[in-house]
């Protein structure tokens, strides 16, 4: 059997999460998918690296080319990591990548994009001086609220409905929370929570387009004089349209931690006047906390001890937003 129909047979017959994580510590599979691209684009001789984080397989081509794949399964991410990267190039104060090439390989979609400058802000933010954070929370509620204002044409596509998308959300968050290892005192809470402030969750005026991962993950930084800001972002394959408090949960959990003067900063700066940060809207925050579609309190609290210091979600909420 040859190369390209073993290729085709082992990429056709991967259908489940469990095969492709198996599949994507095959370096000489990797490599067989990666010559066919380059190949098949005519790209240069460049050094290739695996990135070790990311649902997708996501390799740096040389000093200037991202190679993104994604399996069949993924396909939905990638339409909306296509279609969003389009549609926000240009429009931004920060840099986004650039689409080189677009393509399918056996049923494998994948992207050839520029590759941004800077250091993923994961990698400092523990260690930055709390000065520098505000700097950098300023600039994010900055940049959600750009993104925010763009126009949604074009973006049909992505549209989750959000009112379905939520009550799907609300009858599976139960079980979700159970599997994800919550303590089950706070999981019996959930359906009264999210019941006492249902309507702030389903009401919509106008649909924003959300990427829903805004994490230090997702972020580039470069540091001018000494100090650190935002200057790339990243990783657009969960975006969708719905409402706008739904792209404030990352910040929340991964990079304020529960620091109030860092949430102040950050919502204000995205738009909130002081009179906004109420008990209401830290009830809906905490509550959207609890439906995100990747919602894993255990990894997503990133607040030292966080368990021991709650009895219920009202403590959570207090400890997380607390306005």
């Amino acid at each position: 059997m040859d190369q390209t129909v073993s290729l085709r047979a082992i990429l056709s017959s991967t259908q489940s999460f469990e095969d492709y994580e198996i599949l994507k510590l095959n370096a000489a599979l990797m490599n067989a998918i990666l010559k066919e691209i380059i190949e098949r684009h005519q790209l240069p001789k460049a050094p290739l690296k695996l990135f070790s984080e990311g649902t997708n397989i996501v390799f740096a081509y040389g000093d200037h080319t991202v190679i993104k794949i994604f399996p069949a399964f993924h396909l939905d991410q990638f339409k909306s990591e296509l279609l969003v990267l389009k549609h926000l190039q240009g429009k931004l104060s920060v840099k986004t990548p650039t689409v080189n090439y677009e393509g399918e390989i056996f049923g494998w979609p994948y992207i050839v994009m520029s590759q941004l400058d800077g250091t993923l802000l994961e990698t400092l933010w523990d260690e930055m001086d709390h000065d520098n954070k505000i700097i950098i929370i300023r600039e994010l509620g900055s940049l959600i609220r750009e993104v925010h204002a763009l126009p949604t044409s074009g973006l049909k596509e992505i549209d989750c409905h959000w009112e379905h998308f939520i009550h799907k959300q609300i009858n599976g968050c139960k079980e979700h929370h159970r599997s994800a290892g919550l303590p089950n005192p706070l999981i019996e809470q959930i359906p009264s929570y999210l019941d006492s402030t249902k309507d702030s969750l389903v009401k919509i005026e106008k649909p924003v387009l959300l990427t829903g991962e805004y994490t230090p993950m997702n972020f580039l930084v470069k540091q001018i004089q000494g100090v650190w800001h935002i200057d790339g972002l990243i990783d657009f394959g969960d975006s969708m349209l719905g409402l706008p408090e739904y792209d404030l949960l990352g910040p929340g959990a991964f990079l304020i931690q529960g620091d109030k003067s860092l949430s102040k900063e950050f919502l204000m700066s995205y738009g909130y006047a002081l009179n906004m940060l109420t008990p209401a809207l830290s009830h809906q925050l905490m509550a959207l906390v609890l439906l995100h579609k990747y919602s894993n309190l255990n990894v997503q609290v990133r607040i030292k001890d966080w368990k021991s210091k709650v009895q219920n979600l009202k403590d959570l909420e207090n400890l997380v937003w607390g306005f």
